[in-house]
């Protein structure tokens, strides 16, 4: 009984850093659609990228939600920021951004990864933005509260709080609280901002963020 207790804890354990350590090339045909569509694309001056994971790729609105702004997205979804650093130089180097807004991270909690791993993914991310030009102002916006993945949001505002502190201390970097317009009065995610999968925002949940980010990104 003890030998296959055992088993099954190596078994879980060696499972869980599967995850945590996905293969980038699982977003090779997502990544493959971004260098064919910009191919003939020149980079735009003034131009703020959004990219991070699916709440990003599913921010079909962009270009009406933000009509002031010269927008591209660049989000492939269930990506990690280890993944955006691995394709670093297709959804941001090439577009030299003036802004970036990023949300990842949030599956990278879910998979197992620590937020002090997290954290320090996103420290690199800045590194290499920053490498590209030291003026590009980076929003993060917070892992946001899924009613599907509320069992870890403990460990999710852990990971914000490292990241909002950091940012304190920069003035390009803007930590961006969506939790704010996500939660109600009891503390629990408001019922009428999600798709049926209850991880997944629908058009009033991206009107609320697109409210919150808005003066942010004119200021």
């Amino acid at each position: 009984m003890i030998k296959l207790i055992t088993l099954f804890a190596i078994v879980i354990s060696w499972s869980n850093s599967l995850t945590a350590k996905a293969d980038p090339a699982r977003f090779s045909n997502a990544i493959a659609t971004f260098e064919k569509e910009d191919a003939d694309r020149k980079p735009v001056d003034d131009l703020t990228l959004f990219t991070g994971s699916s709440s990003i790729r599913m921010w079909k609105s962009l270009t009406t939600d933000f009509p002031d702004r010269k927008v591209l997205n660049r989000g492939f979804g269930g990506s990690h920021i280890s993944d955006v650093l691995h394709y670093f130089d297709v959804v941001v180097a090439r577009h030299k951004p003036k802004v970036i807004v990023l949300y990842c991270g949030e599956n990278d909690l879910w998979s197992g990864k620590p937020p002090k791993q997290v954290f320090t993914d996103f420290l690199e991310f800045v590194r290499r933005v920053h490498a590209l030009d030291s003026k590009i102002k980076i929003h993060y916006l917070a892992a946001k509260p899924s009613p599907k993945r509320m069992s870890k949001w403990d460990i999710y505002q852990t990971c914000n709080r490292l990241i909002a502190n950091h940012s304190a201390k920069d003035k390009r970097l803007h930590f961006v609280d969506v939790s704010k317009v996500m939660l109600g009065k009891n503390g629990q995610p408001l019922p009428d901002i999600w798709l049926k999968d209850k991880l997944h925002m629908n058009a009033s949940g991206y009107a609320r963020w697109t409210k919150l980010l808005s003066p942010i990104l004119t200021k």
